[in-house]
């Protein structure tokens, strides 16, 4: 009589959360909607743990999801207890494949018109689920780049409150122009009195500044990643959805949403 199989393991290399899941409910919840996830099925656990620790290779279908705003050389990792990595210190954070982080942050921005009523959103996974929505900051002059920017903001100071209680963080953020001008361009600014190199002063600079310095703070322990806008993937959406909220509503402070955290429900919330 032919040995009874086991039941399956399932391997996420890029997800929400990466590991090994015992579970395809488990799984598909690390990658439904996720960009570029990386995941496959395996007979056993032996074999997954195997497949685990080589990484992706050939066996997954797509590539790892595109990071960007550090520079140099990239980071080494130490595991924590949850099996999570964590940069050390003294290099740039990086978001690597297969790499596990406690802490997820979407934040983005929205303007309509643009200039015009601005707000910011973001939603924070914990463990691979939803946690916290917050929306606000409204502007009634503002800009794309603004609402992007103070969301971005945003989202590093819950990273520094995550990173203080010892969780890994990344921060996916749909804006290019905000990850290259925190992550990037403000260094340079900074070193010629925040002007440009053709000597005009930059736009935004009480916000860019104080965002700078808390980037600076964190860079070595928060990983940032860019995330393609209106692409279906869920933190990206939920966090739209809270920054047109946010700009509806008129609020003024950075306020946590106190509604259903049902994600079908979250994403009815249409402006006007």
């Amino acid at each position: 009589m032919a040995a009874r199989k086991g039941p399956k393991s399932y391997v996420v290399w890029v997800g929400r959360q990466t590991g090994i899941f015992s579970t395809w409910d488990e799984c598909s919840r690390q990658v439904k909607g996720y960009p570029k996830a990386r995941y496959k099925s395996f007979p056993s656990r032996e074999e997954a743990e195997a497949a685990f620790a080589k990484g992706p290779g050939s066996a997954a279908p797509a590539k790892r999801p595109k990071a960007s705003g550090e520079t140099g050389a990239r980071a080494k990792t130490q595991g924590t207890a949850n099996g999570a990595t964590r940069p050390r210190q003294g290099a740039p954070a990086r978001d690597e494949p297969g790499q596990r982080f406690d802490t997820e942050i979407y934040c983005d921005g929205a303007c309509e018109p643009n200039p015009g009523d601005a707000g910011s959103g973001m939603a924070v996974y914990r463990q691979g689920a939803l946690a916290e929505l917050w929306y606000g900051l409204h502007n009634p002059q503002g800009t794309n780049n603004t609402a992007e920017l103070n969301a971005f903001h945003q989202a590093l100071r819950v990273a520094e409150q995550e990173i203080a209680r010892g969780a890994s963080v990344r921060i996916h953020c749909d804006s290019t122009y905000t990850i290259n001008a925190i992550t990037k361009w403000a260094g340079g600014w900074k070193k010629r009195g925040w002007k440009k190199a053709d000597g005009q002063a930059i736009k935004n600079p009480e916000i860019i500044q104080p965002t700078h310095a808390l980037f600076e703070r964190l860079k070595a322990k928060v990983a940032i990643a860019h995330v393609k806008g209106h692409a279906g993937v869920e933190g990206n959406e939920l966090a739209d959805r809270m920054a047109m909220y946010g700009a509806d509503q008129q609020e003024r402070e950075f306020t946590r949403y106190q509604g259903s955290h049902a994600v079908a429900e979250v994403l009815k919330l249409k402006r006007g």
